[in-house]
């Protein structure tokens, strides 16, 4: 979820929270003003280096510092990075029950972590430990350089902690729902996790951090995406990767998957078991992917393949184009990986279509207008009529992988639909990805060449697909009906603008 999604749904207080994680001295009390500020400095918001800088827990009391590491892990699991709050203290819990219950097996113990490295590691942290039942930044900091020279990971780290009977806590006890709910206040704080709420109570990473926290925490793909990967190589493959590792590498291919997942055997580190030339020839089984490369760049491209990979639910089986609606915003900025990737598009060329398509969709499915048959090709890409039947309403969809211009062909082809149209047309929408300062200039010059006082609007996909799924909530009728006096303007139509035109015409 995007930040502009998820601020309507969250109230005052966590808001504030937000608002305090980056913004010090900013002292707001207005809701309204807060989403503003928030989303006036997004820059600040998603920069990389305020991002990293927050998630460094040393100082934190070691108990919230783990607790933040498993709500992040949780929620990165998790499609879309969000939970449902309830689920959020289960979730823990199973993390924490996992790295418990694995480090009472000693073979999987013998053959996750090597002896001499066990030894050391394991010899140091229990002197730390004894040493005033507590890890102070010091002793954290001084762990993490350990492990970094023994390759050892965080999670080796939890289980050798289990062994010494320090994880979760001492005497392996698990945390409480409290511990976990200051742990969420402590994410919130840090403007890592923001919490709203719809039917229930939920958290979230925003999307525009998502991939930074990913990556600066070690997890390279959801255990559902990792699985589609080792599904995807050959048992073969599968036996390579366990065989470099010195694991047992018998029995069926869901064997062999499930014991790579089982080990912790990162994506990267089971693709580095191949040669470039392996890897290559992976590679060239996934389409729409860039094959050449160094080594490393070609280990990118293979994770960065399936980190892209979604659940595919479609949100109307009945329809087929609500395929191209679910992944509306993907195809008017032309993101053409992640729609290979997810078997939305075969060809780049298939992305205006599809989005013309979609656009449809929204008109008809979710606004329930008819749509008017157009003839001939050399037409706007939609068309439906407008409140009194005597004057219409045309759209033209143009995807652009950055901000949307408004070129001078464009403005030629505009007004030409304009002008051939049968009746008045009271407003010309531009439906597209995001949009320039000069596109609002000339959609406002469109106007004033049209002679028909035409309104010329322009929306992002993401803002329009806003209105489709949230209109009905400002009507106060039984039974709503749309009313297109909600995209009758000249401009841009942003999100604050949209929302105070369905306050009053809905």
């Amino acid at each position: 979820m995007n930040v502009q999604d998820i601020l309507p749904k969250m109230s005052k207080l966590y808001l504030s929270r937000i608002v305090d994680s980056f913004l010090k001295d900013v002292k707001i009390n207005d809701e309204d003003e807060m989403r503003e500020v928030i989303l006036k400095n997004i820059d600040e918001f998603q920069n990389r280096d305020r991002v990293t800088r927050n998630l460094n827990f040393m100082e934190e009391d070691r108990d919230i510092a783990l607790l933040n590491e498993m709500i992040l892990m949780s929620l990165m699991e998790n499609e879309g990075y969000v939970l449902e709050e309830s689920n959020i203290f289960h979730n823990v819990e199973q993390l924490e029950d996992q790295i418990v219950q694995d480090s009472t097996e000693d073979e999987f113990i013998k053959n996750t972590i090597p002896e001499d490295k066990y030894r050391i590691y394991s010899s140091v942290l229990s002197a730390a430990w004894t040493k005033d039942e507590a890890l102070n930044a010091h002793e954290t900091n001084m762990l993490v350089v350990l492990r970094q020279e023994l390759e050892l990971t965080k999670r080796d780290h939890y289980i050798i902690e289990s062994r010494l009977g320090r994880f979760p806590q001492k005497g392996n006890k698990h945390h409480s729902h409290r511990q976990i709910e200051k742990a969420l206040r402590n994410l919130q704080a840090r403007g890592i996790v923001f919490r709203f709420k719809s039917d229930a109570a939920y958290y979230v990473i925003p999307s525009e951090i998502a991939r930074i926290i990913r990556y600066e925490l070690g997890g390279e793909l959801r255990k559902e995406t990792y699985e589609t990967l080792l599904n995807d190589l050959t048992k073969n493959h599968l036996k390579h990767i366990l065989s470099d590792f010195r694991l047992n590498a018998s029995g069926v291919k869901d064997s062999l998957a499930a014991r790579i997942l089982k080990h912790n055997i990162l994506p990267s580190k089971a693709l580095d078991t191949f040669s470039n030339e392996e890897l290559k020839e992976i590679l060239k089984g996934l389409e729409g992917v860039r094959v050449s490369g160094t080594k490393n760049a070609r280990i990118s491209n293979i994770i960065d393949y399936y980190e892209n990979l979604s659940s595919k639910i479609v949100s109307d089986p009945e329809d087929e184009r609500s395929l191209y609606y679910d992944y509306f915003e993907d195809l008017a900025a032309r993101h053409y990986k992640r729609l290979r990737v997810n078997r939305v598009i075969e060809k780049d060329l298939d992305t205006e279509s599809y989005f013309e398509e979609a656009t449809r969709y929204i008109f008809e499915n979710r606004f329930g207008l008819a749509l008017e048959k157009m003839d001939g090709s050399r037409h706007a890409d939609g068309k439906v009529k407008f409140q009194n039947n005597n004057e219409t309403v045309l759209w033209d969809n143009k995807s652009s992988e950055d901000d949307y211009i408004f070129p001078e062909e464009h403005f030629t082809q505009f007004l030409n639909y304009i002008r051939a149209n049968d009746n008045r047309v009271t407003l010309f929408l531009i439906v597209t990805s995001t949009i320039s300062p000069d596109a609002v200039s000339k959609a406002q010059k469109l106007k004033a060449f049209s002679e028909t006082d035409t309104d010329v609007a322009l929306i992002s996909a993401a803002d329009l697909k806003f209105v489709a799924e949230n209109w009905k909530d400002y009507s106060t009728k039984k039974e709503p009906v749309f009313n297109l006096q909600v995209l009758n303007y000249t401009g841009e139509l942003t999100r604050s603008i949209l929302k105070d035109r369905m306050s009053w015409s809905l």
